[in-house]
C-alpha cells in the first residue's frame, strides 16, 4: 500500500462516489446538500454523519481519494520496460474508468476560492506525500524516456511535468465542455500525441 493510501470504509467510498455522480450530472458544488450526497450514496443522512462532520469533510475526503487513485494509476504506469508513449497511453487509457478524474475536475472547477483554500489547508500533509510519490514516479519515467531518445535531454523534469499536467487538466476541461460526438478515446489519443511531440528531441 502506498504511503498516502487510506483504508476507506465502504460507506466512505459510497459517499465519495455519490458526490462524483452528482458532479457528473452537472450539479454545482454550491447546490449540493449533504442529503443529496446521502441519497446518491444510497444511505441515510444520519449514517453519513457517522463518517463525516460536514459537506466540506466529504469533499476533502473525496478529492484525496480520487488523487490517490490518479497517483496509483501513475505509479503503475511507471514501467521502465515501456516506451514513453506506451507509458502515457497506459496511464490515460483507463483513467476515467479507474478514477473519477472528470468528476473531480468538475468539482474543483465549481469550488469557490475560499473552499479551495480550505481544502488546501486541510490536506497539506496528504499533498506533500502525493507530491513526493509523483516526483519519484516522474523521475523514473522521464529518465527512461531520455535514455530511449523520446524526450529532449535539454528539457528538465519540471518542464516535462508541466506539459503533462497542463495537458491533463486541459483534457478534463475539454471533456466537460466538448460535444458528445467528439469521442473521449480520440481526445486522450490526441493528448498523448501532443505531449510526445512537445517533449521529443
Amino acid at each position: 500500500m502506498a504511503e498516502t493510501e487510506k483504508n476507506y470504509s465502504p460507506k466512505e467510498i459510497a459517499a465519495f462516489q455519490g458526490l462524483f455522480a452528482l458532479a457528473k450530472d452537472g450539479r454545482q458544488l454550491s447546490s449540493i446538500k449533504v442529503q443529496d450526497i446521502a441519497t446518491a450514496a444510497g444511505m441515510g443522512k444520519g449514517t453519513l454523519y457517522e463518517y463525516f462532520s460536514s459537506k466540506e469533510d466529504i469533499l476533502s475526503g473525496a478529492i484525496f481519494y480520487a488523487l490517490d487513485g490518479v497517483m496509483n494509476r501513475f505509479e503503475q504506469s511507471a514501467d521502465e520496460t515501456l516506451t514513453f508513449r506506451q507509458t502515457l497511453e497506459h496511464f490515460f487509457s483507463e483513467l476515467d474508468s479507474d478514477v473519477p478524474f472528470a468528476a473531480l475536475s468538475m468539482l474543483v472547477a465549481s469550488m469557490a476560492p475560499d473552499q479551495r483554500e480550505e481544502i488546501r489547508v486541510r490536506g497539506q500533509d496528504n499533498m506533500k506525500l502525493l507530491f513526493s510519490r509523483m516526483k519519484q514516479a516522474e523521475a523514473r519515467i522521464f529518465s527512461a524516456g531520455r535514455r530511449r531518445g523520446e524526450i529532449d535531454p535539454g528539457l528538465d523534469d519540471g518542464f516535462c511535468e508541466y506539459v503533462i499536467v497542463s495537458a491533463l487538466f486541459g483534457q478534463a476541461a475539454a471533456h466537460m465542455f466538448a460535444c458528445q460526438e467528439c469521442g473521449h478515446q480520440l481526445s486522450w489519443s490526441r493528448m498523448v500525441e501532443m505531449i510526445c511531440r512537445t517533449l521529443r528531441p
